[in-house]
């Protein structure tokens, strides 16, 4: 069996690498000749989600259009294309029809929901992108594997058949993303809440600055570290706002006492797949998040996290965890026992592999 994997980011990019990328050695293993094809290089990415000119921009978007043309000639040796989202980021479904055409058999993948724009940040270039192309790539596809249930049903919607539905959520390899080998002393002046994400997740960080402010007055000697973040005016709170880094990732995760994942309850968050908070479970990090969409079939209320849905709530589960260091660590060792368990490389490998051998006997 020989599966290209068609993807918008490279291994830098989290979709990528947790959807497509991990998945990869068990694939081999059981046989599977593997190639992965992201629109976007890892020298590309920055330059694009980042600062830079818009000519820049451009030219590289223009040299990536010429590169995924080129990944078509590649396609016909393969047996399945597994899309990742999209193939190319702008207009219908072009690309993603004549991947299809080459290979015979397409498997659809998606963790957002990429059907809405975002009301969480501004992006001028979605007056180019067609907001129907989700739907189109459902019907187009041999096989659907949304990452939550909120997703599946979304796919159902469309008409789509329920049994050529996988959902497989977006999970962690447990024997590398792994608790900190020590703990610092558990002392309330010394927590540090975390947040790990994309530039794009910053305005909820933003609408929590009233409730960091009050926690700050309350426990003199709390930090923030939010890795990934784009900075904004901190308002002399201790916030940390650190590059993201592949390398440092789970070092960043590890060095949190406390993960959050604010959200705004829109169709876009309720189709995230709640990925943040498993990653702080992984590492045995207990977690106050948002009650929105895959959150509540992820967190146990009072035994691996909590839930806040307001200002109010947020500073009264945060202050019992920064109080009280065995509820944090009773919360992270139930997480972490969920994760691996629930939420890790070994129990979602099999599936997809499943889902790639099942389409090949079927089509035979």
């Amino acid at each position: 069996m020989r599966v290209l994997f068609v993807v918008q980011h490279p291994i830098e990019g989290p979709t990528s690498r947790f959807r497509v990328y991990q998945f990869l050695p068990y694939l081999q293993e059981k046989g599977v000749e593997t190639c992965v094809l992201p629109f976007l290089s890892s020298s590309e990415l920055p330059v694009i989600y980042e600062n830079s000119p818009v000519l820049k921009k451009i030219a590289v978007t223009l040299r990536a259009t010429f590169r995924r043309c080129c990944h078509l000639l590649q396609a016909r040796n393969y047996d399945i294309v597994y899309l990742v989202r999209e193939a190319y980021p702008f207009g219908p479904p072009i690309f993603e029809y004549l991947f299809k055409k080459c290979c015979r058999r397409m498997v659809f993948d998606f963790d957002d929901a990429i059907y809405t724009p975002s009301t969480a940040y501004n992006n001028p270039l979605d007056v180019l992108r067609d907001w129907h192309k989700t739907g189109k790539l459902i019907q187009m596809a041999d096989h659907v594997v949304p990452g939550s249930e909120y997703l599946a049903n979304y796919v159902v919607n469309q008409g789509y058949p329920a049994v050529k539905i996988t959902v497989i959520p977006t999970v962690v390899d447990t024997s590398v993303n792994i608790p900190a080998p020590s703990r610092k002393p558990d002392n309330a002046k010394s927590v540090v809440i975390g947040w790990i994400g994309t530039p794009r997740g910053t305005s909820y960080l933003i609408e929590l600055m009233p409730v960091f402010t009050r926690l700050c007055e309350k426990f003199g000697g709390i930090r923030f570290l939010f890795s990934g973040a784009e900075p904004y005016d901190n308002q002399g709170l201790p916030i940390e706002f650190k590059s993201w880094r592949l390398s440092e990732e789970i070092n960043d995760l590890q060095r949190f006492d406390i993960g959050i994942m604010p959200l705004t309850d829109d169709e876009e968050s309720r189709g995230k797949c709640g990925f943040k908070l498993i990653q702080y479970m992984s590492v045995g990090i207990p977690s106050v998040c948002s009650p929105v969409g895959a959150n509540n079939a992820i967190i146990a209320e009072g035994k691996s996290g909590f839930f806040a849905a307001n200002h109010e709530e947020w500073f009264e589960k945060l202050s019992r965890m920064i109080e009280n260091p065995i509820l944090r660590q009773a919360l992270g060792q139930e997480g972490r026992r969920v994760a691996e368990q629930a939420f890790s490389l070994n129990s979602a490998a099999p599936k997809l592999y499943a889902v790639l051998n099942n389409l090949m006997k079927d089509s035979a």
